[in-house]
């Protein structure tokens, strides 16, 4: 931390807070914002913590990594010539001529995911004078548009449970605290949230003008470009979505619809393996083989650092990644992903915050199929397209995170976007439970 930090830090949080306070008006009405300032503030609050965290206990990691090695040296260049700084933050694949002096020291040039947050946090470094904290204040401002977003969309899905949306949406703390900072997951977490809101506003709503689909458009590009696995794993609750909003609503005929079903679904199944070949194709990177063994040569690495630095890895058993071995390990995958690590799994300070969380969300978990009954809560996952949405995304996204990641710092901060939906679902199930009831 240094000295712009802590001149140039206020004097942005202040302008920050007077723009929220001036949007409020507009983005919130009479049950919404009392949670609108405090929302902002706890991403404020999970930015600048992050940064103090890996400054000062971890002495390094990614968020500082984009900063020294990324965002600094664009405002380098941006003091040499602005126009060698422009070129950074717009280059391609290839070296900027004009710039090359400064691209060559930016590691993450190449790997044009992590350089989307260079371009972000150079470009905020110029009017920040180059404070970490100021641009990790803009990046948790940035990943809280996108949350409000989520948390406004779901509100208007099911506005009797407004305070449990906010607990779910906005209140967190592994969402606000790895949502906030100089991070991937914080620009993907907001793009999130703009795309679940959009999707909402088009299909639940019927508002279907250019602005929601500008919206959907540039959240799904974002999380293509930076997450892929996010864009992946959102494709088949989406379309499932969808179809049980238009289709079966426009379909009235029982028996028509009985016929039709399997077999649109039988081409969605298609179409997404398809995409999946086809995508293949584009980029080897990602085609079904090299996502494999991708995913085994990631566990592998993250679990074995885990084992020499006597770090927080976990293993689901054996290290078979062939079909069958992901098929066995489908169900472990998604359990380490939700309600990992277990209390006597700790190994440091941030790992025991991780375990409490867990240990929170699975008794969320188990006290709504208690009280709601298991058979019930089973036809609640079924009844509502939406929380069907959300439990597949979740099922899908923590499968491929829990057989990929094997190291359990590094996944609470990948498992972000899954635990709101999550947590959004338990409760709306535990709601109609009782409203029915009534």
């Amino acid at each position: 931390m240094g000295l712009q930090d802590l001149i140039v830090t206020p004097i942005y949080l202040l302008l920050l807070y007077a723009l929220a306070y001036w949007i409020r008006p507009k983005v919130t009405n009479r049950d919404t914002r009392k949670y609108f300032i405090p929302g902002l503030t706890v991403k404020f609050v999970g930015a600048i913590s992050l940064g103090l965290i890996y400054q000062f206990y971890y002495g390094g990691g990614d968020t500082l990594n984009y900063y020294n090695w990324g965002a600094k040296i664009v405002w380098e260049a941006f003091l040499d010539s602005p126009t060698k700084a422009i070129s950074l933050i717009t280059a391609g694949a290839e070296y900027p001529a004009d710039a090359f002096q400064y691209a060559s020291r930016i590691i993450f040039f190449g790997d044009l995911p992590s350089y989307s947050i260079v371009r972000v946090a150079g470009l905020l470094a110029i009017f920040t004078l180059n404070s970490y904290y100021a641009i990790s204040v803009c990046f948790a401002a940035i990943s809280f548009s996108g949350t409000w977003a989520l948390f406004f969309a779901l509100y208007k899905y099911c506005s009797p449970i407004v305070h449990r949306t906010a607990l779910a949406v906005l209140f967190i703390p592994s969402v606000f605290f790895w949502g906030s900072g100089i991070l991937k997951d914080t620009i993907t977490f907001s793009a999130l949230g703009f795309f679940i809101f959009s999707l909402l506003e088009i299909v639940r709503w019927r508002r279907v003008i250019p602005l929601n689909f500008f919206i959907l458009f540039i959240s799904s590009y974002l999380l293509y470009h930076i997450k892929i696995y996010i864009a992946l794993s959102l494709i088949p609750g989406a379309v499932l979505f969808m179809y049980i909003f238009y289709f079966s609503r426009a379909v009235k005929n029982t028996v028509l619809k009985i016929l039709l079903t399997p077999i649109l679904l039988v081409g969605v199944l298609y179409s997404m393996y398809f995409a999946a070949l086809k995508l293949g194709e584009d980029n080897r990177k990602y085609s079904l083989d090299s996502m494999i063994e991708t995913a085994r040569v990631s566990a592998e690495w993250l679990y074995h650092v885990s084992r020499v630095e006597g770090g927080s890895g976990y293993s689901l058993g054996d290290d078979d990644f062939s079909p069958p071995g992901l098929v066995r390990k489908f169900v472990p995958g998604v359990w380490v992903s939700l309600f990992r690590p277990y209390i006597w799994e700790v190994r440091n300070p941030v790992m025991l915050l991780t375990s409490l969380e867990s240990i929170a969300l699975f008794g969320l978990f188990s006290y709504v199929v208690l009280r709601v009954g298991a058979l019930q809560f089973l036809q609640g996952l079924l009844k509502d397209p939406l929380i069907s949405f959300f439990i597949i995304f979740t099922v899908v996204f923590c499968f491929a995170i829990g057989v990929s990641t094997f190291n359990f710092g590094s996944l609470a901060r990948y498992r972000i976007p899954v635990i709101p939906l999550f947590a959004y679902s338990l409760f709306f199930i535990h709601f109609k439970r009782r409203e029915l009831k009534r």
